[in-house]
């Protein structure tokens, strides 16, 4: 039975009735569907549509001469909107490019965190143009992992970043960085907790973690997706704690010409499998770049689907093999925007794995 404030097709102003041009714009505004803000708000469904029968309704729309609106301009306004209402409906790649806001209050503190995003049209050969759901999760989880991420503790952190300054100079360049200071640096980046994001993507992760605490994030991935993943880090810079830069970096080659062998305190990644050469590839890659130390930790959210369940088993024994535990998991779930779909057109949901990893000697 549908709820009170549900409306389904037949409610909608039918094309034979010769409905205006403003209640046909109207009607499609109520039609968008939107991402969800992940906010706590879930809006992907909005004014509680019942989906069946919506996209030949559009279709309807987009079929029709419209000929009793007069006016072409509002003709091709309607006929341009009715089809935007239609690509929402078949899958983030018939979408165009998007931004969004990601928002959350964490627990350990009182001001919110509020991170812009940009996510260009999505193909499946990029697929770092889309913010995944476990980087949404990940990055409400960090504030929970803090206890367990020795750099995130304070106390922690100020021994770190003292023997740091001993061992560094402040005129070493960052790596990466052709001898020059990051422009959204208050100093030198490598003076700070270093922390490598994997296949950041839009850099949800990253950005999160820099706008949480007083670390230096290199967001790496492809060369493909870097320009958005810079665009998105120069539109979020201002308000972090922490400071960012963006860097290519692919797995399937050692990377020794960006220094960043054993360098780092802290890895993470979210939803980073999704061939059969990653899971090799990403335990290498952590391998050399993860600093042999008790305090380092590796953060890792990973979705359950069911087609890449090989190479999630073939990461864990990687990293085992590698000499690191697993120190924290669990399980939890949420909605990824665009996705599946049941018989009755709700979302989905789609549970995702997160661990945290540590080196099983002592330093």
């Amino acid at each position: 039975m549908e709820d009170e404030t549900t409306f389904t097709v037949h409610d909608l102003p039918q094309i034979y009735t010769k409905p205006s041009p403003n209640v046909l714009l109207i009607t499609l505004d109520r039609l968008r569907l939107l991402p969800d803000p992940w906010d706590g708000t879930q809006t992907t469904k909005a004014n509680h549509i019942n989906e069946f029968g919506i996209p030949r309704y559009l279709t309807s729309i987009i079929a029709s001469p419209l000929a009793w609106i007069k006016d072409e301009e509002l003709r091709e306004q309607i006929y341009k909107s009715a089809s935007l209402r239609l690509s929402e409906r078949s899958g983030r790649t018939a979408i165009p490019s998007i931004t969004r806001t990601f928002r959350f209050l964490p627990s350990n503190s009182s001001v919110p965190v509020s991170i812009t995003l940009h996510e260009p049209t999505l193909t499946a050969d990029n697929l770092g143009h889309k913010t995944w759901l476990a980087s949404n999760l990940l990055a409400r989880r960090l504030p929970k992992l803090a206890p367990h991420i020795p750099i995130f503790n304070p106390a922690a952190e100020a021994q770190l970043l003292l023997r740091q300054q001993n061992k560094q100079t402040l005129q070493e360049p960052p790596p990466g960085s052709n001898g020059q200071i990051d422009s959204h640096s208050d100093s030198l980046p490598s003076i700070k907790p270093q922390v490598i994001e994997l296949g950041a993507g839009t850099g949800l992760v990253g950005l999160t973690c820099a706008s949480l605490y007083p670390v230096h994030v290199y967001m790496t991935d492809l060369p493909a997706i870097v320009p958005n993943l810079q665009a998105n880090v120069d539109a979020n810079w201002r308000n972090m704690k922490g400071t960012t830069s963006a860097e290519v970096l692919d797995w399937s080659t050692i990377p020794a010409e960006k220094g960043f062998a054993e360098r780092f305190s802290l890895v993470v990644a979210a939803d980073p499998l999704y061939s059969p050469d990653h899971p090799a590839w990403l335990v290498a890659t952590i391998h050399h770049t993860l600093k042999k130390g008790k305090d380092a930790r590796v953060i890792m959210e990973l979705p359950l689907r069911n087609v890449y369940k090989p190479e999630i088993e073939e990461f864990k024994e990687g990293m085992h093999a590698l000499g690191l535990l697993i120190l924290e998991e669990g399980e939890e779930g949420g909605f990824d925007d665009w996705e599946e779909m049941d018989e009755e057109g709700e979302m989905v949901k789609v549970r995702c794995w997160w661990a945290v990893w540590g080196w099983g000697f002592a330093e």
